[in-house]
């Protein structure tokens, strides 16, 4: 005996072309929701640069700031009256972590490596420091830089 009902469902076919709408859906979002690295180390750069030349001109007018930096972030410390380096407690230059994928490289006075920890003071005998931080992501590498003059800039590859 036939049955005049139509049989209800989804065909095994139906069920596939869905599962793999699914599936390049979700490819899409997870490859899209990974951080940019490469933006993302240019921002951190150029922010590391403004806020560097700033502290750079704090230190010139009396205020005795230093660079912390390593490969987790960076911040800075101010010279306290017994001599000792601590916090800067000010918001702007205060301790940065890298963003995931992001770290940093060797810290440089005058072209030679700096001890990672040590504070480098920005103003010495008159002058800015010349300085070089080295900021990697996997594939590209930055270098902020404080010229004597106190200016900041952000050199690719170096």
């Amino acid at each position: 005996m036939t049955s005049s009902v139509p049989e209800r469902g989804f065909t095994l076919i139906e069920v596939m072309v869905v599962m793999l709408i699914i599936g390049v859906l979700a490819t899409t979002v997870t490859l899209s929701m990974r951080p940019d690295t490469h933006r993302q180390a240019s921002d951190e750069a150029y922010r590391l640069a403004r806020v560097l030349e700033q502290a750079a001109d704090a230190a010139e007018m009396g205020d005795p700031l230093a660079l912390v930096a390593d490969a987790k972030g960076y911040g800075f410390r101010r010279r306290g009256d017994n001599g000792d380096w601590g916090g800067a407690n000010d918001e702007l230059l205060a301790d940065r972590l890298w963003p995931e994928g992001i770290h940093g490289g060797a810290l440089l006075l005058d072209g030679q490596p700096w001890p990672v920890g040590r504070p480098l003071p920005l103003w010495q005998d008159g002058r800015a420091n010349a300085l070089a931080l080295e900021i990697k992501t996997d594939t590209r590498r930055l270098a902020v830089t404080l010229s004597p003059l106190g200016r900041s800039q952000v050199d690719e590859g170096q």
